[in-house]
């Protein structure tokens, strides 16, 4: 049985979640966690596939289901390592910046 993977959000990452978080409460009352439950979501689907979305240079990307943003990450022995969570709208060159 696979141990459960350890979820290490970077700096960069968080504060592009809580940016997100930040703009979409701010359109609307609640948005802003409807986004929070779509990243985690998210990270709940990485942890059941960890290998099994699309790679990017050395590392992995997958698509939030509603919310236009990918999170980057890469996983390491026993660790769920997001690097960014990135606005899927942006050049794509400033995804690990």
């Amino acid at each position: 049985m696979r141990k459960e993977l350890i979820v290490k959000v970077k700096e960069q990452a968080n504060k592009e979640v809580a940016n997100a978080y930040a703009y979409y409460e701010s359109k609307q009352n609640g948005f802003g966690e409807y986004f929070l439950s779509d990243f985690s979501n998210t990270i709940n689907a990485i942890k059941l596939s960890p290998n099994g979305f699309v790679k990017f240079h050395q590392y992995r990307q997958v698509r939030f289901s509603v919310f236009p943003f990918v999170i980057v990450y890469e996983v390491i022995e026993n660790e769920l390592v997001v690097y960014a969570v990135f606005e899927t709208h942006q050049d794509p060159k400033k995804k690990l910046r």
